[in-house]
């Protein structure tokens, strides 16, 4: 069961559990997830900016172009043709990834491309083709296995469609966190003019006409959506958009630390966040996609 506007989470050490509140779903979401246990980013060589698998589809306003990793991250995103969205200017230094909080054991697993937590084993490619590339990637410590697929779909407009399934390796039932992230820099001129911000299906970033126009950045965004239910359903007890307010990555089992509400006119970066509850041995996946606006 999706909760949306009717429950807010509350963290504790002993128990989690949904209780029912007023007003804004995503600040009581938030001001709980900030209780959460903070944790320190550090840097590991298996990260890379690598570009290996790239994608091509349109042209003009339904053009799409991306890459990514041998771990499962975006290097580029382009779309429409010359509005590049992760590393403008050509430079291979654009921030996305993935993480994975669990709550069982407090271990935290993430790949922003720029570093990791250093406890993922080595990527294997299922799959390749014109259109797809399937990688699947296990935690050093055998007990989640992360097979994200990623497929071009032709516009308009065109996206990537980006399927993660997070399967718990363990004997017993976990609780946990599941994240995508992006810094998203829409070709931001020669100063900032970006603007985040998130909702209960979504998290992006956009130049804005009034401040792109005055220092020739383009006015165009990216978005990451959640745009199917997950499988099953009952396996994800919410998902919900935030912007933050730092470029780099949330820490998964802290993923609100930089939640800072709507941002504008900052240097930010969004995520999507996902609360799963999984049975031992049992996968779930989530749904979402990648595209400019």
């Amino acid at each position: 069961m999706r909760y949306r506007t009717l429950f807010s989470l509350w963290i504790s050490v002993a128990a989690l559990m949904f209780v029912a509140v007023s007003g804004n779903a995503q600040n009581a979401q938030v001001s709980k997830l900030k209780q959460a246990r903070t944790h320190t980013q550090s840097v590991s060589r298996d990260a890379t900016f690598t570009c290996t698998y790239g994608f091509t589809t349109g042209s003009g306003a339904t053009y799409l172009y991306y890459c990514l990793s041998v771990n499962g991250t975006f290097e580029y995103f382009q779309s429409p043709v010359g509005v590049e969205m992760l590393s403008p200017g050509g430079y291979n230094d654009g921030y996305e990834g993935y993480g994975i909080c669990d709550f069982s054991n407090d271990n935290q697993y993430y790949d922003y491309n720029y570093g990791d937590s250093g406890n993922w084993g080595s990527p294997s490619t299922v799959t390749n083709t014109a259109s797809e590339v399937k990688i699947e990637r296990t935690t050093s410590d055998g007990l989640w296995t992360l097979t994200q697929t990623v497929t071009k779909e032709a516009g308009p407009p065109p996206y990537a469609k980006v399927v993660m399934a997070l399967k718990n390796n363990s004997g017993i039932t976990k609780d946990a966190y599941l994240i995508r992230y992006a810094e998203m820099i829409p070709d931001s001129g020669t100063t900032t003019a970006e603007n985040y911000d998130g909702s209960l299906d979504s998290a992006w970033g956009y130049n804005s006409y009034s401040d792109a126009s005055s220092n020739g950045a383009d006015v165009y965004g990216m978005i990451l959506q959640n745009v199917e239910s997950p499988t099953p359903s009952s396996d994800v007890l919410f998902w919900e958009g935030y912007a933050q307010d730092v470029i780099t990555g949330p820490p998964p089992c802290n993923p609100a630390e930089y939640y800072d509400g709507t941002l504008t006119n900052v240097s930010g970066s969004a995520e999507l966040l996902y609360f799963v509850e999984l049975a031992k041995e049992k996968t779930v996946t989530v749904t979402m996609k990648y595209s400019g606006f």
